[in-house]
């Protein structure tokens, strides 16, 4: 049965249209049919109304996916606007109209996407019964959409098992959590509720977690037992399915999007190194169903802005060689890309990555007729802005693009540079008599929203510009997306949090992308570099930074942790074992006839005080 015949299939028995992939040689011919033509559409408004037709939400990957309830945990990773959400949303609304007694938790980190969620499991939950179920959690406790957190007045995942267990729950503001980010005093918290609470009930027949990277931390001293707290604590409140100690966990991730943790850890890192967890999302579950399922094509985001934010993200281009990223062929593959050239094993060789059209079917860069990807630098930051705010008024002015939703803008830099800027960058334009919108404020032109009068969930208001942080505007999406203070990360280029940061804003948007800056960076030569590379990228490969600093941390964790009777490998491949050590040197024994004094720093930890001659 050819495809096309298939996807027919599909869209008879689901009453959904599907999106089946044209070859890439009819993909060629029509874009070069499309760039002959002089009648290419002048305005954002009607390129925005061309693709809203083309329904690309579900191709029949995820229409399996999302119609498939593992008999066990399942790990779908995901590339930005691959539609993990849409995904779990379904899963969710497919499970309970299938099991209406089990108790199904979709849990997710950012509050802004608390009513956009709502509004996709509904949409789902009403197309699968013929309009017959809506969500409706006065009435229906059995299916929860639910902020990781939660809040005095508002439901979440850990408040809700801390009142289960009678348990007064911790807020952001206690001392006793870590100082970090909101993500990293959550985890703390669940850490707090794993040691002080002796027997965790089972409550949840399925829990799938989106934006699953922002609940892993790198902190070791917030994790318990050595594994991640939020996971364990999820995976703990869920109902023994079987014999084999099965709980049906279901967690969607994008590793590059994660704002703090710079890895993902594998299941035992998550759960623990029990013998159940180490193959616990490889093979397949019975019938066939994948422990494990890649996501590689990006609906939302333009061919050219995807590669874009991959390439400045994991600086691919770098003069000093990349900073962190894919060092397989399989890897790059997993997220859609084609090894043209070269190879990862041995360094130094040329490598030529290219992203084929297919993977990225969004038609902006096939229907307008200029550059979907611009980066302006400036002498000041008040040309910056003054740029900025008449770029906004044509968008809205003769674009005809609407201020809310369709327009975005998003300020880099740590936390307190980026509020800063965009509460300037906000000013700028209120002054112009634009309105504009702050995420969290109850009404309009509020620059500095402050509690009580806030509402943490609200990211857009009707009829005005949002003005935010990556932090905020993470799972948030718009067509004309402004990424401003590109000098915030080209200051600290290495620092691998900003340019994660920088990959987030740049994938926030579904149709057109503006970045700028003020001053004059290496960094700017780089990302100008990407931009002219389009969807085909040439770079000597070395190990990437980010690996040697783990490896060096991981060294130095060694080191501090050598003790006395420990066994250690030398410099010269020997083995010895420790009997004195002070801060920087340790006294080592490598035979009955013979000690020395090494280095520690010299010293590979091997294991713990076992004899070895």
């Amino acid at each position: 049965m050819s495809s096309g015949a298939w996807n027919d299939i599909l869209m008879i028995l689901t009453g959904q249209i599907t999106h089946s992939v044209q070859s890439s040689t009819d993909i060629n011919s029509n874009n070069e049919d499309q760039t002959s033509k002089s009648d290419k559409l002048k305005k954002r408004s009607q390129v925005k109304q061309k693709i809203k037709e083309d329904l690309y939400e579900v191709d029949m990957q995820q229409e399996v996916i999302g119609k498939t309830i593992p008999p066990g945990p399942q790990r779908i990773r995901g590339i930005a606007g691959s539609g993990k959400t849409v995904l779990l949303a379904q899963k969710a609304a497919h499970m309970h109209l299938k099991h209406p007694d089990w108790k199904i938790a979709l849990v997710f980190f950012t509050r802004s996407l608390y009513d956009s969620i709502i509004v996709e499991v509904n949409k789902w939950l009403k197309r699968f019964s013929n309009g017959k179920v809506e969500y409706d959690p006065d009435n229906n406790e059995n299916l929860q959409v639910l902020h990781a957190w939660g809040a005095k007045d508002q439901p979440g995942f850990y408040r809700e098992l801390c009142n289960i267990h009678d348990k007064k729950p911790l807020h952001a503001g206690r001392k006793k959590l870590v100082d970090g980010d909101p993500n990293e005093k959550l985890v703390h918290a669940c850490k707090y509720f794993l040691e002080e609470v002796d027997k965790i009930k089972e409550v949840y027949d399925a829990v799938l977690i989106d934006e699953a990277q922002d609940l892993v931390v790198d902190n070791e001293e917030i994790k318990y037992e050595d594994k991640q707290p939020f996971y364990w604590l999820a995976y703990q409140s869920l109902k023994t399915i079987d014999e084999d100690k099965d709980k049906r966990l279901i967690w969607a991730y994008d590793e590059a999007q994660s704002l703090n943790s710079l890895n993902i850890p594998t299941a035992p890192q998550l759960f623990g190194d029990e013998p159940h967890f180490k193959r616990l999302v490889s093979g397949f579950h019975p019938g066939g169903i994948r422990k494990s399922e890649i996501m590689n094509k990006c609906y939302r985001t333009p061919g050219p802005i995807l590669t874009a934010a991959h390439a400045v993200g994991m600086g691919l281009l770098r003069e000093d060689g990349m900073l962190r990223g894919y060092t397989t062929q399989e890897d790059w593959e997993n997220i859609g890309y084609e090894v043209k050239e070269g190879s990862f094993n041995p360094v130094g060789q040329k490598v030529v990555l290219h992203r084929p059209e297919e993977m990225t079917p969004n038609r902006v860069p096939e229907l307008w007729p200029e550059d979907i990807i611009k980066f302006n630098s400036y002498n000041t930051r008040k040309e910056e802005l003054n740029n900025l705010v008449e770029k906004i008024k044509y968008n809205i002015e003769v674009d005809g693009l609407s201020p809310s939703r369709d327009i975005l803008v998003i300020a880099l830099g740590n936390n307190q540079e980026a509020f800063k800027l965009k509460v300037e960058a906000a000013r700028k334009l209120r002054e112009e008599r634009i309105d504009i919108f702050i995420p969290k404020a109850l009404k309009n032109n509020i620059l500095y929203p402050k509690y009580p009068n806030v509402d943490p969930n609200k990211f857009w208001n009707e009829g005005v510009v949002t003005f935010t942080t990556t932090y905020r505007a993470k799972g948030n999406e718009a067509y004309m997306v402004y990424v401003i203070g590109l000098d915030k990360v080209a200051e600290d280029e290495s620092n691998f949090a900003l340019r994660n940061q920088l990959f987030v804003a740049l994938s926030r948007t579904k149709g057109w992308l503006e970045v700028s800056g003020i001053g004059s960076f290496p960094m700017y030569d780089e990302f100008r570099k990407v931009i002219e590379s389009g969807n085909t990228f040439e770079f000597t490969f070395q190990r990437p930074l980010l690996e040697k600093e783990e490896k060096k941390n991981k060294q130095k964790k060694e080191d501090k942790d050598i003790k006395t009777n420990d066994v250690v490998e030398l410099k010269s491949g020997q083995r010895a074992k420790v009997i004195n050590r002070s801060r920087d040197t340790a006294i080592v024994k490598i035979s009955d006839d013979e000690t020395k004094v090494v280095k520690v720093k010299d010293c590979k930890f091997i294991r713990a005080g076992k004899k070895v001659y």
